[in-house]
């Protein structure tokens, strides 16, 4: 096979993989896991912005280092995925922390951009199945520590949950109609007991199907390999694994991802702009 054709190959997998955040061990194999993850924890009456809600987000975000986050305009990591012993996705994402605009360049040459509205790929006969979705996704699973009091998202009560072998109070991310792709997304976020660091967060994610099809195969993502990169606290390895609120995250890991050559850089006009000789990639429909 082909480089081009591998990676068509593996990014058409990736698609099926990350319509739930690596649910798709089941799909791309076409097995499902032996024991069935619930839907999803029951949700305690809703809370928005409560001072526990916003006490909770506010000790992950410390953890890592928020008020230098804050401080920095963009962030730049090497990025690369393997799933099921294959190496599917390999580039360099750069990240603005302020505007949520993201660039993605692969290493075969291709580049990805999102503009904060609009989701290109250069060159325009370039074949990225959902780049929109990849440019979106890693920036935030990155980002995920800082971003669980941004506008339009709240956080409820949703009990002691495993992880592991400890038991851990939840909570449950949610998110205001309209806010982002898939704005019926929920998170069930674990925070680490002895540093208050995001531990592992259980997801939906909807891109491109149904909630109620999303909800058939809820995921976890565990971080682990925590850096310091001047004053920030980020995971240098994201594992994806099968969830249910009864077990926690389980099973082998599904897929992993790899960040690595983190820095903060400065970033002008030019760097989310539309790139020459690119085409749109749209939002599937639902």
């Amino acid at each position: 096979m082909t480089n081009n054709a591998r990676r068509i190959a593996s990014t058409l997998v990736l698609g099926a993989v990350w319509m739930v955040l690596a649910p798709a061990t089941s799909h791309a194999q076409n097995t499902k896991p032996t024991t069935q993850p619930a839907a999803k924890p029951a949700t305690q009456p809703a809370e928005p912005r409560s001072q526990l809600a916003i006490a909770f987000a506010a000790r992950i975000a410390r953890a890592h280092g928020k008020k230098t986050w804050d401080q920095k305009k963009a962030v730049q990591a090497d990025i690369v995925l393997e799933f099921g012993g294959n190496e599917m996705l390999n580039g360099t994402l750069i990240y603005d922390m302020h505007t949520s605009c993201a660039r993605i360049e692969l290493k075969d040459g291709t580049t990805l951009v999102f503009d904060g509205e609009k989701a290109w790929v250069s060159p325009a006969e370039a074949q990225v199945p959902m780049a929109r979705f990849h440019l979106l996704t890693w920036s935030y699973f990155l980002a995920a520590p800082f971003k669980l009091s941004d506008p339009g998202s709240h956080l409820e009560a949703s009990g002691t949950l495993p992880l592991e072998d400890k038991l851990v109070t939840t909570r449950k991310l949610t998110f205001d109609e309209g806010v982002g792709d898939a704005s019926d997304d929920w998170y069930i976020i674990y925070p680490d007991l002895a540093t208050n660091r995001l531990a592992a967060m259980a997801y939906i994610v909807s891109y491109g199907k149904s909630v109620e099809a999303a909800e058939e195969e809820p995921h976890a993502i565990v971080y682990h390999d925590y850096e310091t990169i001047d004053g920030v606290t980020l995971s240098m390895r994201w594992t994806m694994h099968h969830w249910s609120a009864e077990k926690g995250p389980f099973g082998d890991p599904m897929g992993v991802v790899h960040v690595s050559n983190v820095t903060f850089i400065d970033v002008d006009e030019t760097t989310f702009a539309k790139p020459d000789d690119a085409r749109e990639d749209k939002l599937p429909d639902g």
